[in-house]
């Protein structure tokens, strides 16, 4: 089953967990990425082959 994750989508390209997301890591902390202190947005990430894909969109192997 695919889980949700949340990403930055500047050009660090962190992914962090549902988890993490709601104890508070809400946005993006690296040093010179193109989205620093910006909110990640929430992605969906493959439990197969761990690609991160948007909610909706089509994925498969």
């Amino acid at each position: 089953m695919d889980e949700t994750v949340y990403c930055c989508t500047g050009t660090c390209h962190s992914v962090v967990s549902a988890e993490d997301y709601e104890n508070g890591l809400v946005q993006c902390g690296t040093k010179g990425c193109t989205c620093e202190g910006e909110e990640f947005e929430e992605r969906m990430r493959c439990s197969q082959c761990r690609e991160v894909y948007k909610k909706g969109e089509a994925h498969s192997h």
